[in-house]
């Protein structure tokens, strides 16, 4: 750094560190293959054409000595000691001059499947939540099949991983009698299947008011599938857009309109509810009563079908700035 002959700060250096103490930093954590998927480098490009620093943080980084503390955080959990420490060490930074984009706070609502969709079914009012039990690595099958009884919840029906993230989260069961209880890995939830036509509606808002519907395939109907076998899958499988699987609706020509107004409550509903700007609803429309059925909150979903994304994502991080 330039100093006079004196010690002190030439006016230049002075006029730099000024700049540099002003000029606003968003600091990311993301996997790799995040990274890709999001094609994170045209938001990294918007952020330098708007003067806005940008810095990918690791441990190294906040080991450096008078380390710039970003006005902003975008990050996605992972499930490793090494982003742990990371973890802990964003969670430790002030609220007051750090914007964290989610809050670990609000991001634990979704992760344990039972407790989202407890918090779900607590607002529900212009949407349903398929009936749904948890089942822990002590419940026996008859005491399963009481719970299910209990509840109201009848064959075929979902089992899904407690944790709603991480490698095993999205491996899916369908089970269609008693006999196949056996077959769920526990804990679980189990949740009533309902009949939807094969179409899905996901919902991705990147922050409030701000929300793009994109239809998908989904599970055919069940309820007159001659099998009684369990079914396994991957959740991918069954809904992405290069979805090809054998539970899948083979009738192309099924037309299913939403409306938008309920939609639009739908996700203001759930957005207060979770507190959260980066997230994915899963919508249908249940074939038998009309009824809209959320069946599942994720936190930072991988927005595809979104080709916009990194702008979007700008502007909202301006928003949450404060600047234009």
């Amino acid at each position: 750094m330039e100093r006079s002959q004196s010690g002190t700060l030439s006016p230049s250096s002075l006029q730099s560190q000024r700049q540099q103490q002003q000029q606003l930093l968003i600091g990311y954590i993301l996997s790799r293959k995040k990274l890709s998927k999001l094609r994170f480098d045209q938001f990294l490009l918007l952020c330098k054409q708007s003067h806005i620093d940008t810095v990918e943080l690791t441990h190294d980084y906040f080991k450096q000595s008078n380390v710039r503390i970003p006005q902003l955080i975008i990050h996605k959990l992972e499930d490793d000691t090494k982003h742990d420490s990371l973890n802990e060490k964003i969670r430790s930074l002030s609220k007051s001059s750090t914007i964290i984009l989610d809050e670990f706070e609000s991001i634990s609502k979704v992760l344990n499947r039972y407790k989202q969709y407890s918090l779900l079914d607590s607002g529900k009012n212009h949407y349903i939540v398929p009936p749904f039990i948890h089942v822990t690595k002590n419940d026996n099958e008859s005491m399963i099949e009481k719970m299910l009884i209990n509840n109201q919840i009848s064959f075929p029906i979902m089992c899904k991983p407690i944790q709603a993230h991480g490698g095993k989260s999205h491996d899916m069961k369908l089970i269609f009698d008693v006999e196949h209880l056996n077959d769920i890995d526990k804990p679980c939830v189990l949740q009533q299947f309902i009949d939807h036509d094969g179409v899905l509606f996901k919902v991705f808002a990147i922050g409030r008011d701000n929300y793009h519907i994109v239809r998908r395939n989904s599970i055919r109907n069940l309820h007159d599938h001659p099998s009684r076998d369990t079914i396994s899958f991957h959740s991918s499988e069954v809904s992405s857009s290069q979805a090809a699987h054998e539970l899948l609706s083979t009738n192309q020509a099924i037309d299913i309109m939403f409306d938008h107004t309920i939609v639009n409550t739908i996700i203001k509903t759930v957005q207060n509810l979770f507190e959260l700007n980066l997230v994915g609803i899963d919508i249908f429309i249940d074939r038998n009563t009309g009824d809209y059925a959320v069946i599942d909150v994720n936190y930072f979903p991988g927005y595809e079908g979104i080709t916009d994304f990194s702008t979007q994502l700008f502007h909202l991080c301006q928003h949450l700035l404060q600047v234009s």
